[in-house]
């Protein structure tokens, strides 16, 4: 009967509206959360056909529409690791750091950085220090994926990696320098023989940052010579004195002198023999507090004394001598320089330079240089000249350029709005580290909410296609920015007025319902 059937009506009218009141209350409990997606509350008639289209079942039923392809407000942030989505796509993620865990998508771009495992590395004094690695994550401590840069480049078809972003995660790499570009010009009115000399920064075969000095000469008219001067690792000199005394007697002079510092021992008779000569010698020099700023003097084999340069690079200038004082004339002493003095600096060949009568540089265009630094390191380089110039006036270095970039710790990160991960360093050098990766679906509405305000691929949603920022017009990154919900929460209390008054007036067809009823059931009586 009809009468029965609007129980079932109100019943789901009933239900229908708490299903939309519960929507509502998770839309506003949400209305500060980071990239959460409101969910709508939609209706749907039901109906039921028994006997001459009088009806005992009708009513409605709630149809849940998620707006995951809305965009939530985007609002500026303090914080360098907060990125929000313009457009679309979302962040992709995974559970585990190696990659073996779920993808899940978040429009949620409030990032943070999670230690995963323990790493080596040289702390003061080069002793190994245990400590974390850091891994860019979301709030549910997921790891955000993406590419990794490659001398300067990104690839982009391959499966992207969790991003490693802590300070030490990119101290082992470096780019050599191999080119410059030097622009200056070289006085026309320097006499011959002037000197100008310029510092260039660059990179080392071992990722070091070195500097070398270019060092103009002018030769004659139009002409220069220029030579480059680095360091290397210095080296002391060491002089060894070979003494004989194959007769000891009273009054032999021995003399040793360094860079005009003199020490004698003169012999009383009863030296054992030359070796005891010798060590009185060098308790002398040692004792000698001029000596001590020049040279150290120390037992070699029998009758020698190795003299061995205080400063490394400072070279020795040594003699010595042997006079008989007895009846014998057969004590000798003699000097020579067995390890060579070698300065920490080095200068290399000089190569001309000519220029034009209108001060242009004619040959050459590029210096090739062929550098050696302190510790065995090296370097070649192509410097550019070309606009280099020789006018009246001052030595003006104008400009200078060169790629390559040294090993150094990673002091902070940012990003672009292309997606990449720009990492500054602890020597001054910005780079493109890594490159997020971007989510995209051809049904975003239809995929699987996760709890964290997280989302997984679904039938309804198709398959994600992996891609990034900028690349055909999907959406750009908004750096030091973060993406809100897109709950409006005026229209989330206007709903909630409509859905409690409909709410009512179904209550109150179920209560006139059962009035009637009550009324048919008495009538019978």
């Amino acid at each position: 009967m009809a009468l029965y059937g609007a129980f079932s009506s109100s019943v789901l009218g009933m239900m229908s509206q708490s299903s939309a009141l519960h929507n509502i209350g998770a839309n506003v409990s949400n209305v500060n959360t980071g990239g959460f997606k409101r969910t709508d509350t939609n209706f749907s008639t039901v109906l039921s056909r028994t006997m001459e289209n009088i009806s005992d079942i009708g009513g409605v039923r709630p149809h849940n529409t998620a707006t995951i392809t809305q965009q939530g407000y985007v609002v500026s942030s303090q914080s360098d690791t907060d990125v929000a989505i313009s457009g679309q796509g979302f962040f992709a993620l995974n559970t585990e750091q190696d990659g073996s865990g779920t993808d899940l998508y978040t429009r949620d771009g409030s990032f943070g950085i999670a230690p995963v495992n323990d790493i080596s590395v040289t702390g003061i004094g080069n002793t190994a220090v245990t400590t974390k690695d850091g891994y860019l994550v979301d709030k549910n401590g997921y790891f955000v994926q993406g590419w990794a840069y490659a001398n300067g480049s990104v690839t982009t078809t391959g499966t992207p990696k969790s991003l490693r972003v802590d300070q030490y995660a990119f101290v082992n790499q470096f780019e050599a320098t191999t080119s410059g570009t030097l622009n200056l010009n070289l006085p026309a009115g320097d006499t011959v023989g002037h000197v100008n000399q310029y510092d260039i920064a660059l990179v080392d075969s071992a990722g070091k940052a070195q500097s070398a000095k270019l060092n103009f000469s002018r030769t004659g008219t139009n002409a220069w010579n220029v030579t480059t001067t680095t360091s290397r690792t210095a080296v002391a000199q060491v002089d060894t004195v070979t003494m004989t005394a194959p007769t000891i007697e009273a009054g032999d002079v021995y003399t040793i002198t360094v860079n005009n510092v003199s020490e004698s021992y003169t012999t009383n008779g009863a030296e054992a023999n030359v070796d005891a000569i010798r060590d009185a010698l060098i308790s002398q020099i040692n004792s000698n507090a001029q000596f001590d700023t020049i040279a150290t003097a120390a037992a070699g084999t029998a009758g020698q004394i190795t003299l061995t340069a205080a400063t490394a690079g400072t070279a020795l200038t040594s003699t010595t001598s042997a006079v008989n004082g007895g009846a014998t004339a057969d004590n000798t002493s003699t000097v020579a320089t067995t390890t060579a003095n070698v300065t920490n600096t080095q200068t290399t060949a000089a190569t001309a330079i000519t220029f034009s009568s209108t001060g242009l540089v004619q040959t050459p265009t590029t210096l090739n240089l062929s550098l050696s630094f302190a510790g065995g390191s090296t370097a070649s380089m192509a410097l550019d000249i070309s606009d280099m110039t020789q006018f009246y006036g001052d030595f003006l270095p104008t400009s200078y350029t060169k790629n390559g970039f040294a090993s150094a710790n990673m002091a902070s990160f940012s990003f672009d709005k292309t997606g990449n991960v720009i990492g500054t360093f602890e020597d001054g050098s910005f780079r493109k580290i890594y490159k997020l990766s971007l989510g995209v679906f051809s049904n975003p509405n239809g995929l699987d909410a996760r709890n964290g305000n997280v989302f997984a691929e679904s039938p309804d949603s198709g398959v994600v296609k992996l891609t990034t920022a900028g690349n055909n017009g999907y959406a750009v990154i908004s750096p030091n920015a973060k993406e809100l919900s897109n709950v409006d929460i005026a229209e989330e209390f206007t709903k909630m007025m409509m859905t409690q008054t409909a709410y009512n007036a179904s209550s109150n067809v179920f209560k006139t319902t059962d009035e009637m009823t009550i009324v048919a059931r008495d009538l019978k009586r």
